[in-house]
């Protein structure tokens, strides 16, 4: 389910079926390295529509959790605690956030639930190896959740 009308309706009756939240973690930088970021901003949307299509009906995706490049470390994972924390308030077990941006890894021990993956520049690769490694980070995600449904199953 996406972050619009029609498919919030649907969750607003079917809520005891929706307990996962993917948000993406979006950089922002107008400075020398503007391309990588919008790079790793891009990725990570890409990556995170494919999961909420593929597993429609339990998934929601939050809208992107954006963020200067330069706000201090601290403080954009202090705001983002406080989205995580009015999601869990409102019925929702599980929170994932995705993300290319190497800076979230710094802290990583203190997020449950980040999934992180390297960009792969795109010009580096030709169409069909760029949407292989999509693929591949789609199903790296996937399975990653998957995995934590049937964990907490146990």
């Amino acid at each position: 389910m996406k972050w619009q009308a029609k498919d919030i309706e649907h969750y607003l009756v079917e809520k005891n079926l929706l307990d996962t939240v993917v948000i993406p973690l979006i950089p922002v930088q107008w400075e020398e390295t503007m391309l990588r970021t919008v790079r790793e901003g891009e990725f990570t949307q890409v990556v995170s529509t494919e999961i909420e299509r593929q597993l429609a009906g339990r998934v929601i995706l939050h809208p992107d959790f954006t963020y200067l490049k330069d706000e201090d470390l601290e403080t954009r994972f202090r705001r983002l605690e406080t989205w995580k924390q009015q999601i869990i308030n409102h019925g929702i077990k599980f929170v994932y956030f995705v993300t290319s941006d190497m800076d979230w890894k710094k802290i990583e021990k203190y997020m449950e639930k980040l999934i992180w993956m390297p960009v792969i520049r795109s010009e580096y690769r030709v169409d069909q190896q760029r949407q292989d490694y999509i693929e591949e980070s789609v199903d790296f995600v996937r399975k990653i959740i998957k995995n934590n449904w049937n964990l907490s199953l146990s």
